[in-house]
């Protein structure tokens, strides 16, 4: 979802276009909201654009989106907020040189993913973000325990990938 910059009285550039904020919802198989969102309001009533991103595998678009996510945790939704981010910037919506990303948790991993593997966003803000998956297999609780197997891959079996796609591994 797209929310432009709105505020007659103030503008925070004189850039004939806005920064933005990206922002990867949790889950990762939850979804953006439509509902009301105070601190939505407040970037885009200070000159920001904004897109809150429901990036492949979210929830509430079908089976075959939902799935989209499938063994493409870290890759899928990576790819999908620098996707949407070029597109803004592409049609002069946003200014690339002023992007920035920011989520929580399973949104903190995407957020420290596209940091850390591409070349889109000048800075991030990820909160209690995933930033190491070999940490997170090994120290999950019960009812996740399997979950990462249907988003990465086998664990232990395919802990290489889960070390590939873990930004801490890149630094």
């Amino acid at each position: 979802y797209h929310y432009p910059p709105k505020n007659d009285r103030y503008r925070c550039t004189t850039e004939s276009s806005p920064p933005l904020l990206v922002k990867a919802h949790g889950g990762p198989t939850s979804c953006a909201s439509t509902a009301y969102d105070p601190s939505i309001q407040f970037w885009t009533s200070r000159g920001f654009s904004v897109l809150d991103v429901d990036y492949s595998g979210s929830t509430g678009y079908g089976k075959d989106y939902r799935r989209r996510l499938r063994r493409r945790w870290g890759v899928a939704d990576v790819d999908d907020v620098c996707a949407g981010a070029a597109f803004l910037a592409q049609r002069g919506l946003a200014d690339p040189q002023r992007s920035c990303i920011d989520g929580r948790s399973a949104g903190g991993f995407t957020v420290l993913g596209a940091l850390t593997f591409r070349d889109v966003f000048r800075a991030g803000t990820s909160s209690y973000g995933i930033g190491d998956l070999t940490a997170l297999a090994g120290d999950t609780h019960k009812f996740e325990s399997r979950y990462l197997d249907g988003l990465v891959g086998r664990y232990p079996e395919e802990e290489e990938l889960y070390r590939q796609r873990s930004p801490i591994e890149h630094v």
